[in-house]
């Protein structure tokens, strides 16, 4: 990697990493997949800089510092070993993992930032911090996560203060990191270098090559999110068959997109908050032909809006959104139609306020529960056969009123709902949801879903209201709220 030049180091590096010493931009920004020495290539950049800048400090982060001694800072020491110059400059720790100059210059620290949003705050290196970086961006919980550890660290820059953002890009393409980089991309403040093992294939070895190559050949989406950092929106996704082109339906497309536009019923699935989650209410209209459509959702986050106990929710604001709903779509128009309310029974305390505010309107009724697995299949099973749809109004109801979702950063501007179909992953026992990513919306969805769509006897029940019934109810081409 180095050799001496009449008293020089040389440094051999891809050409791609050459525009992290040239550039005059102080944030850098690596989304890039596996094998493409993202890693390697910024800490050489640390190295060069320790090097040339003595009295600058060095931050490495990560959000889990368990992780920092097996990763991180074993290759930062294999990169110093690597540079001749270094030859006896810098002494090693690992109590906590710290690499220093034996002059009393630089110092290489080694911090975790997940988890405690406050953690960074109390870090006081000896000197100013010259670069940061920051890997594995994607283990972050959010872009508030990252916010608050810039915001900490930023005390403790030097003038020139490199900042280097490493991540792979996950293959939810709504992920938080995902959209982050994709508006920085625009930021005329920020240099984002995208990248791929073919960027730094004279670096690599037959055998490396051979491997990602036969991943090509045999399944094409895999290697395009592993290796060339492409969201392929199928890796660990729990809902790969969602897509927004196809659920996601406008309203001035609704007659022409669906075969019946005939409400005959509908159910409400309902999610409980717990503490810091949603209390979230997803209206799904029964058409005639036994499809789902999905309509404009309730939903109250106590981190915004203050926290209320479930009669109290109940009372004051879905009795509200519920009455509109009712309005909206014509509901109680002729011969009422049928709602059914499928509540999360893990939390009576908001089946009972349901049941008290809405028996005489609706059935009332706590959801059986499978296990999340079988959960899962039907709803999986009701989207591969696109038999539910999502009503792309722009429109849900929170304790403030009706609400634009387009205007929220939060969910990117798009449905809530279809948000976090697309964001879902498994966890690494595969069987329960990375809690990194919401569900509470979707659960609310997914109560709705198995209490109409898991039970088959409901079919028939829809085939004899079609033969009974001689009035039916139409979605409006246009919503107003």
């Amino acid at each position: 990697m180095t050799h001496n030049e009449e008293n020089k180091t040389v440094i051999r590096i891809p050409r791609i990493y050459e525009q992290m010493y040239t550039t005059d931009k102080k944030d850098i920004v690596l989304p890039m997949g596996r094998v493409s020495g993202k890693s390697k290539n910024s800490y050489l950049f640390a190295g060069v800089r320790a090097a040339m800048k003595p009295d600058e400090d060095i931050v490495i982060a990560r959000a889990s510092y368990g992780s920092i001694k097996d990763s991180s800072y074993n290759e930062m020491c294999e990169v110093i070993d690597s540079i001749s110059a270094f030859d006896g400059l810098f002494t090693y720790k690992t109590s906590p993992c710290r690499i220093s100059r034996v002059d009393g210059g630089t110092t290489i620290y080694f911090i975790g930032v997940g988890g405690n949003k406050e953690r960074t705050k109390g870090f006081k290196p000896l000197h100013k911090v010259g670069v940061v970086i920051l890997e594995e961006a994607q283990e972050l919980k959010s872009k508030e996560h990252l916010d608050q550890t810039m915001a900490s660290l930023r005390r403790r820059f030097g003038e020139d203060c490199k900042v280097i953002t490493i991540f792979n890009p996950p293959a939810q393409e709504l992920h938080w990191i995902n959209l982050w980089a994709r508006a920085k991309q625009l930021d005329p403040d920020y240099l984002i270098i995208r990248g791929s093992w073919l960027d730094i294939s004279p670096f690599l070895n037959d055998r490396d090559i051979k491997e990602i190559l036969k991943i090509k050949n045999e399944n094409k989406v895999y290697y395009d999110y592993m290796y060339m950092g492409i969201p392929s929106g199928a890796e660990g996704a729990v809902y790969p068959m969602f897509r927004k082109e196809v659920h996601l339906i406008p309203v001035n497309e609704l007659t022409t997109r669906l075969e019946s536009t005939r409400i005959y019923g509908c159910v409400i699935g309902a999610d409980a908050s717990v503490v810091r989650d949603c209390t979230c209410f997803v209206p799904i209209m029964i058409l005639s032909n036994g499809q789902g459509l999905v309509c404009s959702p309730f939903i109250h986050d106590p981190k915004k809006d203050g926290s209320y106990g479930s009669h109290a929710i109940v009372q004051n604001f879905v009795s509200v959104w519920f009455r509109e709903l009712i309005n909206k779509y014509h509901l109680d128009e002729g011969k009422p139609v049928p709602i059914l309310f499928s509540v999360d029974s893990a939390s009576p305390d908001l089946v009972k306020a349901c049941q008290f505010f809405f028996s005489n309107r609706a059935f009332v009724r706590p959801v059986n529960k499978g296990t999340q697995l079988q959960m899962v299949d039907t709803v999986q099973s009701s989207l591969t056969k696109n038999v539910v749809m999502i009503l792309d109004d722009g429109n849900y109801y929170s304790t403030k009123g009706w609400e634009k979702y387009t205007n929220s950063q939060e969910w990117n501007g798009i449905h809530p709902l279809a948000f976090q179909l697309s964001m879902l992953v498994w966890d690494q026992t595969g069987t329960k949801y990375d809690p990194i990513v919401p569900n509470d919306i979707s659960d609310a969805f997914t109560y709705g879903v198995i209490a109409w769509y898991g039970n088959t006897e409901n079919m028939y029940w829809l085939s004899t209201l079609q033969r009974l019934r001689k009035d039916y109810y139409v979605v409006k081409r246009k919503e107003e709220n």
